[in-house]
């Protein structure tokens, strides 16, 4: 017969057990932690002439090597003015940006005056935590203008969707709270930088990600010349082959293995080397199963993109594919590519036209999200056909979506209200492929009349005489102080 001891503990003795952990663990690392005081001008998509006007944020950051603060992406988006203040000093002082990656919601900073960085240990990067580790999540929340230490436990690791950009790459769940003002801030463990703290899910309870190390170490690595060139994606679809048929239709050499390509998308680093029906076994001799996973630490998985994002812009993946049963191993070169929809925060100002009254511009997720927090169930069905469609598949291999985004009220426009938020698909019969090209077009138009056609094939007709003249009355009339955005027309 067994005999087990149960231990009674009071609650009060164990919050103050958790209490001195917790001190003790942040003991020598709260004085890297800084407060960061952002005022921010955003873009307004639906008028890209002009911004949202001045917006105020507080977010979190950390002291790092070489006199630089880590912080998130968002923090700092849409940045005019810069400040961050010590835990330990009321003190604020004005800080600059010396690198931002929106894909990995990553941001550094610095700040000129030495005497920020006096008296001040950095924080050292640690290694990736393990399933059910403990971490403490450090920052400035809303609620206070203290420092928040929170305790947590690490509770999944996989590949997830950043917030930011829409960019999945490997996130850690923890269930420490993240709220407002958290964004930026160090999650630590034996005094180590193991994560910083990004986002949460909405109406949950404690569920919370930080960045992890192989991130931040990929970031740091890739600003290390002076740029940010951004984590490199395969650029195909496919489809798992756990389905026995079709491992035999195929023949596969081993039983659950690999993934279909179904498409290589246009203009990624797959188009053209990689095709339709070839069967992904291997990426730089690591085993792809038929799932779609590859293995990841003990007993752990992770999605087999992983292997590509560990790489910089530049480096080359050998791939290994089954192709109408001969087996290939493919040098593929990793380059900077971004989809057909443009991802969020890719323009520091978006691109826009204006031709007589129309408004031209390009299809963008942070255009989309212009409809609202659930912008897919508002945004015109145009625009979707792009984002989760068959558009999105490319087959016309356009570099760029150019819409019309709004219709200037004028006699020249009169009659067309109300096909605003179309996709212009030809200019004058012509087709063209990236927002350049149909600006091209337009200021080369030499003819009485002017046609555009749009996905639907709807058709647009504008008198060309004096058109010049009448978009400028437009421009003044609407208090527009430019035809296109900066260095569109190279004039």
């Amino acid at each position: 017969m067994k005999i087990r001891l149960c231990w009674i503990i009071p609650l009060s003795v164990l919050f103050s057990v958790m209490a001195v952990f917790s001190t003790a663990c942040a003991a020598g690392v709260s004085d890297a932690v800084v407060k960061v005081f952002v005022t921010a001008n955003p873009v307004d998509y639906a008028k890209p002439w002009q911004t949202l006007g001045s917006q105020a944020s507080t977010g979190s950051g950390c002291i790092i090597s070489g006199n630089r603060i880590l912080t998130n992406a968002h923090v700092v988006a849409d940045h005019t003015f810069i400040q961050v203040r010590k835990q330990s000093s009321p003190q604020k002082f004005t800080a600059r940006v010396l690198a931002i990656g929106h894909d990995c919601d990553l941001a550094l900073l610095t700040v000129d005056d030495p005497e920020f960085f006096s008296d001040l240990q950095p924080l050292d990067i640690g290694e990736l935590p393990a399933l059910q580790d403990s971490v403490l999540v450090i920052g400035f929340p809303l609620g206070g203008d203290k420092l928040s230490i929170t305790k947590g436990v690490v509770s999944r690791i996989e590949i997830i969707p950043y917030a930011q950009s829409g960019k999945r790459l490997l996130g850690v769940q923890i269930d420490a709270a993240i709220n407002p003002g958290n964004s930026g801030g160090p999650v630590v463990q034996d005094k180590k930088l193991v994560g910083v703290a990004m986002q949460s899910i909405a109406n949950s309870q404690n569920i919370g990600f930080m960045i992890p190390t192989n991130v931040i170490s990929h970031f740091l690595g890739d600003v290390t010349d002076g740029s940010y060139d951004g984590f490199p994606m395969l650029g195909i679809e496919y489809d798992n082959t756990e389905n026995p048929a079709l491992q035999k239709y195929f023949k596969i050499p081993r039983k659950n293995e690999g993934v279909l390509i179904s498409r290589s998308i246009p203009f990624s680093p797959a188009d053209q080397v990689l095709r339709e029906e070839d069967v992904l076994l291997e990426i730089d001799g690591v085993k792809i199963e038929a799932d779609a996973t590859i293995p990841f630490r003990e007993n752990e998985r992770l999605d087999f993109s992983y292997l590509i994002t560990q790489k910089q812009i530049g480096d080359q993946a050998l791939v290994t594919v089954l192709r109408k049963e001969e087996l290939m191993t493919i040098p593929v070169t990793l380059t900077d590519f971004k989809g057909l929809v443009v991802p969020p925060n890719s323009y520091r100002k978006p691109p826009y036209y204006i031709y007589g009254g129309l408004v031209f511009t390009v299809l963008s997720a942070d255009l989309l999200q212009t409809w609202g927090k659930n912008w897919w169930e508002r945004a015109p069905l145009g625009y979707l056909d792009y984002t989760f469609g068959t558009g999105r598949l490319n087959y016309e291999r356009r570099e760029e979506i150019v819409v019309l985004l709004n219709i200037l009220p004028d006699n020249v426009t009169m009659g067309y209200f109300g096909l605003d938020n179309e996709v212009i698909k030809k200019v004058n019969g012509k087709n063209f492929t990236s927002f350049k090209e149909f600006v091209d077009l337009l200021e080369k138009q030499k003819g009485d009349f002017i046609w555009f056609e749009t996905d639907f094939g709807q058709k647009i007709i504008l008198s060309t005489e004096k058109i010049h003249e009448i978009t400028q009355e437009i421009l003044l009339r609407n208090n527009i102080p430019a035809q296109s955005s900066e260095g569109l027309l190279g004039r």
